[in-house]
């Protein structure tokens, strides 16, 4: 059965980057949804935020929760999507595919604006804030449907099960962190390469997108990675974080995702979830017992596993192969809205850029040389730890150096995209991030007010 799990995983990760590439973008960008007061969020007001700009821009309701509020709306013509999140607290925006970061920024500036109106006059507004600055206020129930259901379920089991190095206590925390991730094409041939290169470059990722400061957990700058990592989707540690050791071939790749664990199926309409199974040892169950909700609680189901359960396998991992032949990266926070584009600016410039990516830190005389992989080196500057003079300086060099090389990349595809990463080359002089500008206007007397103003501008 090994065989035959490697096989389902070769047709459905790898086959799709065989097929021609159409080299769009795709953008996925979730914010906060906050109350200008300081209190929790009113989710009335939140779906009735959706529901008004899906009828202003023409969208059509395309799933309801169990009580009939609507929580995606889909644009026909471009294949934009608005939805929720895990939760009525986080908004997403999902670009369909666009050909250049001008078409993302002007229907992401036009939705944002009309929605903020809209917000604002009822005492919300979206922002720019990888954490809900009022998470400990907030309702923390997921949308009441099916499939976020489980999800809820599946988290909730880190108060019973056991894992080296514990769960963290915020089983919720999907309802509060948001996210800005990008989808780019990816050829077979370029797979392995590719995921090299932007393996290496996490750590510098860490020091430029940090943009998710959790009071409760005051050393990360970016705690989304501890969030997940430390939840039961980390059970497996294959599922998340990056592809330890790296896949030098396409097989190595294949192998390594017939380790990755399922944790939930879809069995007669009922959304499962079950201790997480590697997937090349699923198959050999004769049957495994999961949980689906009822309606009023979770109750037990037992199934047969079979090779169709292969459409619930995914990883949650910083890179994520998807089965339309894309690489996902998810590790960067939300944004500030004003800098939204500044995340797919910097993975479509590197794109192009790959090799030349890989010798410039392979080859730096600081980043690497120390022997700590890129994993130990994200997670100690995903923190506040200090650094020395001299590490600073070197490393506002070598995130220039970076930042030079996807501007090369940008600019050779010819639509002059390049100002799309003037904040990051800010950043990079300063060695800051919006976390690290976020505490310091704390330090300096200012009100979360102010901030969730600031991080809502366009």
């Amino acid at each position: 059965m090994k065989s035959t799990a490697k096989e389902l995983i070769r047709q459905h990760f790898i086959e799709p980057t065989t097929s021609p590439r159409t080299n769009y973008i795709g953008i996925e960008i979730e914010m906060p949804v906050v109350s200008l007061k300081g209190e929790k969020t009113d989710q009335s007001v939140s779906a009735a935020a959706l529901k008004d700009a899906a009828q202003h821009f023409g969208f059509t309701e395309t799933k309801h929760d169990v009580f009939g509020v609507c929580h995606e709306a889909v644009c026909e013509e471009t294949g934009d999507v608005f939805s929720f999140d895990c939760s009525y607290n986080n908004f997403e925006i999902s670009l369909g595919k666009v050909r250049t970061l001008h078409e993302a920024q002007a229907r992401f500036a036009d939705y944002v604006g009309y929605l903020n109106v809209f917000l604002r006059e009822r005492g919300h507004l979206l922002t720019g804030m990888g954490i809900n600055p009022f998470y400990r206020k907030n309702d923390t129930d997921f949308v009441p449907s099916p499939r976020y259901q489980m999800l809820e379920g599946y988290l909730q089991k880190s108060r019973e099960w056991k894992r080296d190095g514990g769960f963290h206590p915020y089983t919720a925390y999907p309802t509060f962190s948001s996210a800005s991730q990008v989808q780019l094409d990816v050829t077979e041939d370029r797979l392995c390469e590719v995921i090299e290169a932007f393996s290496l470059v996490e750590p510098i990722k860490a020091l430029l997108f940090a943009n998710s400061y959790l009071p409760d957990e005051p050393d990360f700058l970016c705690v989304r990675d501890m969030l997940w990592e430390r939840s039961t989707h980390g059970v497996n540690p294959k599922n998340l974080g990056f592809f330890e050791p790296l896949p030098h071939t396409n097989d190595e790749v294949v192998d390594y995702l017939s380790r990755v664990s399922l944790f939930c199926a879809e069995k007669q309409e009922k959304y499962l979830f079950f201790y997480p199974i590697p997937f090349e040892e699923y198959l050999e169950q004769a049957h495994i017992e999961g949980e689906y909700f009822d309606g009023k609680k979770y109750v037990k189901y037992t199934f047969k596993p079979s090779p169709e359960d292969i459409r619930t396998l995914r990883t949650y991992k910083q890179i994520d192969l998807t089965a339309r032949g894309t690489l996902e990266f998810r590790s960067a926070c939300t944004q500030p809205l004003y800098e939204a584009m500044t995340v797919a600016a910097f993975h479509l410039g590197l794109m192009s850029q790959t090799a030349a990516l890989t010798q410039l830190l392979r080859n730096d005389c600081y980043l690497y040389q120390g022997g700590e992989s890129p994993c130990a080196l994200r997670k100690r500057f995903n923190r506040k730890a200090p650094l020395t003079q001299e590490e600073q300086s070197h490393l506002c060099e070598l995130t220039t150096a970076v930042l030079l090389l996807a501007q090369k990349g940008l600019h050779e595809r010819g639509f002059s995209e390049k100002r799309y990463l003037e904040p990051l080359f800010r950043r990079a002089a300063a060695l800051t991030s919006p976390a690290k500008d976020m505490i310091q206007q704390f330090d300096e007397g200012a009100d979360i007010q102010s901030v969730i103003e600031q991080y809502a501008k366009l």
